[in-house]
């Protein structure tokens, strides 16, 4: 058979035909964030009106509020599970019609697809891809974090095709072979708001980057800080990238010269991540843009394959740091916020490196308003945790803890000289209180 008469036999007309390939109990996982396959996803309700029961959805950072994620009558034919929590699941999740699913960004697939193979449930993924080319190959843009995992795993591949999104290399790329169905939209693939910068975010960039000498291999993530960092590296020189995430920061690096990938001394002349998020900019970037492979996330993230670059540094965030090093990056109480993503695994990878160092950044305090509806200040970097949070990163892991205040070196030290170095870099306000408590439960 022809590629051409293989793609029409496989072409449908609409989503609906395609969903039509989804069968009572499989596991269906949707490609995530500015990935997923949003004219597939809307037509979900369709599988409810065909009478399909016991399918099990996982949904990954979703970027569009899907109606039918707040129909509680959708629970009669599927469970919705998401592995990082949005706006969107965080709304559903209070609403009781999403549950979290703990899992590393190395194990997700590994953990959900034995667990629905025991209870013989079929995975299909749902992605976004850009068209197919000359040699029959597609490619799934925005994403190979997990969803290279769920194909190579034997997964029923459903499709969104659209000329829009931007053509990547690696293990984006799809052979029409492995696609049982798909769909052609025009759809523009979803852009990301470009964070804005403060002062403080300025403040504790400058900082950062007093870490982060010429040589170095980067894994940034998005947010104001890193994309403070990043142009406060502006100046660096044989920069290399190494990470899960490529945003519009690290286009900026690479435009401006600073990032070559010249002295990584693993995968050197190349920058590497798992998936892409940013401005319609950055996807023109990427687009057919061999310099910026795209590798599984069981690769890019992967401990012992980030710990093989030089000079690796990683920089994650958190929500709140307790005065031993813990770091909740992704619930405070019972309250889920996000997930670990591969905050663990680029920690645990970059202290490995020879050179390396990992970073968590943070803005001292936050704001809340109280019963009175006045604004209140609280502490990020508390005595201990209140009940019901999430520790992301152990207090075995930690190394470098900067805020606007200044650094924190926790590598190698103890509760003591972690107590002492902590509340140095915490607001002004809370010193006194954070020494008191810590006297009080006797760790400092």
């Amino acid at each position: 058979m022809s590629l051409s008469e293989e793609y029409n036999q496989k072409k449908k007309n609409s989503p609906g035909e395609v969903l039509q390939a989804i069968q009572d109990g499989d596991y269906v996982l949707s490609a995530q964030a500015m990935a997923e396959p949003v004219s597939l996803l809307e037509q979900m309700p369709l599988l409810k009106k065909w009478g399909r029961k016991g399918i099990t959805y996982n949904s990954c950072m979703p970027m569009a509020d899907l109606p039918w994620y707040h129909d509680p009558a959708m629970g009669e034919t599927l469970e919705h599970v998401s592995w990082f929590f949005s706006a969107p699941t965080r709304k559903a999740h209070a609403e009781g019609l999403c549950s979290f699913l703990p899992a590393g960004s190395t194990s997700l697939v590994r953990k959900t697809l034995q667990r629905a193979a025991a209870l013989h449930r079929r995975p299909v993924l749902l992605a976004s891809a850009s068209p197919m080319d000359s040699h029959g190959y597609f490619s799934l843009s925005l994403s190979a974090l997990f969803e290279r995992d769920i194909i190579d795993r034997g997964a029923l591949v459903l499709l969104e095709v659209s000329p829009h999104f931007p053509r990547t290399w690696g293990d984006t790329l799809l052979p029409i072979s492995r696609v049982a169905g798909f769909v052609e939209t025009d759809r523009r693939a979803p852009i990301s708001p470009l964070p804005g910068m403060g002062e403080l975010d300025r403040k504790i960039a400058a900082q950062v980057a007093e870490l982060i000498p010429d040589g170095s291999t980067l894994q940034l993530g998005v947010g104001h800080i890193p994309s403070a960092v990043a142009e406060a590296l502006k100046d660096r020189k044989h920069l290399g990238i190494h990470t899960g995430l490529f945003s519009d920061s690290l286009m900026d690096l690479v435009r401006c010269g600073a990032v070559d990938n010249s002295r990584k001394g693993f995968l050197d002349g190349i920058s590497l991540c798992a998936f892409a998020n940013g401005s319609q900019e950055l996807y023109d970037f990427l687009d057919n843009n061999p310099g910026v492979v795209f590798r599984r996330g069981t690769f890019a993230n992967e401990p012992k394959i980030i710990a093989r670059n030089r000079n690796m540094v990683s920089l994650n965030t958190g929500l709140e740091i307790d005065l031993t090093g813990q770091c909740a990056a992704e619930s405070m109480g019972f309250t889920q916020f996000s997930a670990t993503g591969a905050q663990t695994e680029t920690v645990q990878g970059a202290q490995l490196s020879p050179g390396g160092k990992s970073i968590l950044a943070l803005h001292s305090v936050y704001s809340i308003r109280n019963a009175q509806g006045e604004k209140v200040l609280k502490s990020k970097i508390v005595p201990y945790f209140r009940p019901g949070t999430i520790v992301s990163t152990s207090r075995n892991e930690i190394d470098y803890v900067v805020t606007e205040y200044g650094v924190a070196w926790l590598r190698g030290a103890s509760i003591k000289e972690r107590v002492k170095e902590l509340i140095a870099v915490a607001h002004p306000a809370f010193r006194e209180k954070l020494q008191a408590e810590a006297r009080r439960c006797g760790i400092g």
